[in-house]
């Protein structure tokens, strides 16, 4: 019987390494994408205007910079609502083995 109540207090462990590595996989591509297609686009993007600017520079200038900071911020707020969610799903096993 302690084996079946460590197995069960392991999936909750399992699961939230788990979104938390595909979270931070997610993160990383678009990281890639950004610093590496946008530079490798430059040239083709330098004919387009964006407020009277070249799109190579604009993206080079502020639209990396800005996709930085929201990825930073979306893994924050991601990871505070897994950290919850893992928090209470620990708590309602604490619970369960309690009423035991």
């Amino acid at each position: 019987m302690a084996a079946d109540d460590s197995a069960r207090a392991a999936r909750p462990a399992a699961r939230f390494w788990c979104r938390v590595k595909a979270l931070t996989a997610a993160l990383l591509a678009l990281w890639l994408l950004v610093t590496i297609v946008g530079p490798w686009f430059a040239r083709d993007l330098h004919a387009v205007r964006f407020l009277g600017f070249p799109l190579s520079f604009w993206v080079a200038s502020q639209g990396a910079l800005l996709v930085y900071i929201l990825i930073i911020a979306g893994y924050a707020l991601a990871m505070d609502r897994l950290d919850a969610q893992y928090h209470d799903e620990q708590k309602g096993l604490d619970r369960h083995e309690d009423t035991r």
